[in-house]
């Protein structure tokens, strides 16, 4: 059922190529990789590959930030007590632990809570906030949830608490009525990037309330340095998947570096379970070891576990935290596959493969799963795909979607269907009455066949250039080539193309993984096909991938990744 991409080059700008690769003494190769990312001027390339932490932005800039850091002054000075509300994945976690930290720097300790996924589900809800004034809070912090949560800010003020909202997800036309609203969303906003995580928007806040606390002198010679938090900014960031490009390239750029020396007795656990003890740390490293570790806690137990995870000084706690995340996404991994196949099998015996999309339910598919579930579907069958667990009438799903489909805006056109529904352009979450699920499935995939042109899609393969073997092993590519990281949404992982060499050594590893050296002009470059099949394929023309320094038995090395092979 799986389309086999077509390969895409990316045009080459050979005159402008040549200037900057002239007045900036980088190799015309480089120049090519960063001109197809959008990066055209001199100076703003300069910046790209030389990042600094002044470039981050002025956090007031930010809609309601004077409002939100006046508030957390005025309950710092008083030694008010606060709540932390963060939602149960690694964007929401990380960014509780972030102002949880903080603030207990300053000497408060505040009270932290997540909902819990099955039970509450997505949001800022009001039976979680009803109770917190006979524990004496007077202020609710929001982080990466809360922008339409109407009813909890009506039981919020009618209990006396004043909440700040922190928030990244699309704004809706009418948005919460707080003390303030931070999101880099929010219309006629004056700050430069609105693409932040959850984590992001919180880190900009403490930024602001550091700013604002250092100018008063509340510090005195020893403000707390904000650095130090870039390891649980970065695991966020990119966890949640957004662009990497701006202001989130800087969060990437030092928060790896961070994250990989981190002294947070949790992360070291962790990283030592996930086998990264003493390896590189990149965007691959946090997307698919630890992330999917510490999403474990949400999706099959409670978030705590993960937000203990991050805020505990004690080593054996850590090690045991670590341990039952450990575990916990072993177990994720067994319901998965299981929600897969029987997914695939609902597809083949009820929808047939030339539907435009799918939206498909079950029973016993617990919530936390199938967001996962859906991605997998996405990417293997390249159409936007919807999953729903239903229970006592009612169904709540999570939806995935391809490039050319904004998912959000599909969802939004199928409102008169839904009970309630968030997201992004590419992956959102639903309600819905089970007796509505047929109709909505009907006019959503008539949605998508309108602006598909009733058409299946195939997936690209954008290559950024055909090369030779000759043109990677260039040392001042090399060497200039590690300073475009670290990749990932929205600033790609360069992909090139070779063909017109001699393959060397094929071989299969453990019956799935293919090697082979590419051989061209009297040099060679290894490659690998993760989990490519049973059988070694004949007469291979092109091989698209990407370079990478792997790290074996001690030693780091030089590869290609084969994406994909004619």
């Amino acid at each position: 059922m799986k389309n086999s991409p077509y390969w895409e080059v990316a045009p080459l700008n050979r005159e402008l190529t040549l200037k900057l690769a002239e007045d900036l003494g980088l190799p015309p190769l480089l120049i090519h990789l960063l001109l197809t990312r959008g990066l055209n001027d001199p100076h703003e390339i300069y910046r790209h590959l030389n990042p600094k932490l002044s470039d981050f932005p002025d956090p007031f800039l930010l809609e309601d930030m004077e409002k939100a850091v006046n508030r957390l002054v005025k309950a710092i000075y008083n030694r008010e007590k606060i709540t932390i509300y963060g939602d149960y994945d690694v964007d929401g976690t990380t960014g509780a632990a972030i102002l949880y930290l903080f603030l207990k720097e300053l000497g408060l300790e505040p009270l932290v809570i997540f909902p819990h996924r099955e039970r509450d589900g997505y949001g800022l809800h009001p039976h979680l906030i009803a109770s917190l004034k006979e524990r004496g809070i007077s202020l609710l912090i929001s982080v990466d949830c809360g922008i339409s949560a109407h009813e909890a800010c009506r039981v919020a003020r009618e209990n006396g608490l004043e909440v700040i909202i922190t928030d990244h997800h699309e704004v809706p036309e009418e948005i919460s009525e707080a003390l303030a609203v931070i999101n880099p969303k929010r219309k006629g906003n004056r700050y430069p990037f609105r693409e932040l995580a959850g984590v992001g928007v919180a880190f900009a806040l403490l930024r602001a309330l550091r700013q604002r606390l250092y100018e008063e002198g509340f510090f005195g010679q020893n403000p707390p340095k904000l650095k130090n938090y870039l390891d649980l900014v970065a695991l966020g960031t990119i966890a949640d998947i957004v662009p990497l490009t701006g202001e989130n390239r800087l969060i990437a750029w030092f928060g790896l570096r961070e994250l990989k020396e981190s002294e947070r007795p949790g992360l070291k656990a962790l990283k030592k379970l996930a086998g990264l003890e003493n390896g590189l740390v990149d965007t691959n490293s946090v997307m698919f070891r630890l992330a999917p570790r510490i999403n474990a806690a949400g999706r099959l137990k409670e978030a705590e576990l993960a937000f203990k995870l991050f805020v505990t000084t004690d080593e054996t706690e850590a090690k045991t935290l670590a341990e039952e995340l450990h575990q916990l996404n072993a177990k994720r991994q067994q319901i998965e596959d299981r929600i897969l196949k029987e997914a695939l099998a609902k597809i083949e015996k009820d929808l047939g493969p030339d539907r435009l999309a799918y939206v498909l339910s079950g029973e016993d598919w617990p919530l936390g799963i199938i967001g996962i579930v859906a991605s997998r579907l996405q990417e293997a069958l390249y159409r936007p795909v919807i999953l729903l667990t239903l229970k006592d009438g009612l169904a709540r799903g999570s939806g995935r979607s391809i490039p050319e489909i904004n998912l959000y805006q599909c969802l939004s056109d199928c409102r008169q269907y839904l009970k309630a529904f968030g997201g992004h352009p590419a992956a959102a979450g639903l309600k819905i009455l089970e007796e509505n699920i047929s109709a909505f499935a009907r006019k959503f995939e008539e949605i998508i066949k309108a602006k598909l042109d009733g058409k299946i899609p195939r997936p690209r393969l954008k290559l950024d250039a055909w090369v030779r073997v000759r043109h990677i092993l260039e040392p001042s590519f090399l060497e200039n080539f590690i300073r475009l990281e670290p990749f990932g949404p929205g600033y790609p992982e360069p992909l090139f193309g070779l063909k017109n060499f001699e393959v060397r050594n094929i071989s299969l590893v453990k019956e799935k993984h293919l090697k082979l050296f590419v051989w061209q002009e009297g040099l060679g470059l290894p490659a690998i096909a993760f989990r490519f099949g049973n059988s070694i394929p004949k007469g291979i023309k092109a091989i698209a991938g990407n370079l990478e320094i792997s790290a074996f038995q001690g030693r780091n090395y030089l590869q290609l990744r084969i994406k994909d092979l004619v």
